[in-house]
């Protein structure tokens, strides 16, 4: 009875024994799962905004380069009251080498930073170059002007020269939000654009345009691309830059297939 018991003590301890070392390897097994996963942080670069430019306003679009190749920083949206922007340079722990920007704000000059990323933060100022506007008073083609109520006109400028300057010979193309407007009955309607016609940065090879896009209010969704009428005034499907246009400037009604939704940007006859 005195070895059966001893016997019972000792698988008892091997048991407890056997049971404590693998809590400890099942732990070691995590805590090692959990140090692998850690995201190694890069330095950062902080854009300081320019001062009497509403931050929410302000569009950043770019790209940072590494050995992950070109990651795209698009669409960058600014918080009310914030006077800098700091952006991440390390993409699922790769750090990068570099980031280009395209910077704009309502009143500004487009601006474009070429920045190298160091071992600690980088911190670069987008100044505002004053830049003026241009009215527009348009006129949707009373031939095509679409029943609709409750529509309004997204003006947005897209800079297909961005792409030279990122270096990529295919990239998103940057779509900056420029203006909304309403049509009236009529299909009258006025906004202010600004004369990038006036700015060498915007006038770079490679073009630009403003697009226009006739959305419903409620849901987002196109109902059409509004085309300028006269060839002269037109690139590609958008409407070319210029320090002043005719009164009114008519467009034309260039409907989207079926299958476009609230986010279809195409242009018309792509």
């Amino acid at each position: 009875m005195v070895a059966a018991a001893c016997n019972q003590i000792t698988e008892l301890i091997i048991y407890r024994v056997t049971r404590h070392r693998r809590i400890v390897l099942i732990l070691f097994l995590l805590t090692v799962s959990a140090v692998s996963q850690v995201v190694q942080k890069g330095p950062k670069v902080v854009i300081i905004l320019p001062v009497g430019v509403p931050s929410d306003k302000v569009d950043l679009q770019g790209y940072l380069y590494g050995i992950f190749g070109a990651f795209g920083v698009q669409n960058v949206r600014v918080a009310q009251n914030m006077r800098s922007l700091e952006i991440e340079t390390a993409i699922e722990g790769k750090v990068a080498d570099r980031l280009k920007l395209l910077a704009w704000a309502p009143g500004c000059k487009i601006a474009t930073f070429d920045i190298p990323v160091q071992q600690a933060d980088v911190q670069e100022s987008f100044s505002c170059n004053a830049l003026s506007t241009v009215t527009l008073a348009g006129r949707i083609s009373a031939i095509s002007l679409p029943q609709k109520e409750h529509a309004q006109i997204d003006v947005r400028y897209l800079v297909d020269w961005a792409c030279d300057f990122f270096g990529l010979l295919d990239c998103r193309v940057p779509l900056i939000l420029i203006a909304t407007a309403t049509p009236d009955r009529d299909g009258r309607f006025e906004v202010r654009l600004p004369d990038f016609a006036a700015d060498s940065t915007s006038s770079r090879p490679g073009g630009a345009e403003f697009d226009f896009m006739l959305r419903e209010v409620k849901t987002g969704n196109l109902i059409a691309w509004l085309w300028p009428e006269s060839p002269s005034l037109r690139s590609l499907g958008g409407l070319k830059p210029a320090s002043s246009y005719p009164r009114p400037t008519v467009f034309d009604v260039r409907k989207p297939p079926r299958s476009n939704s609230a986010h279809t940007l195409g242009r018309p006859g792509a």
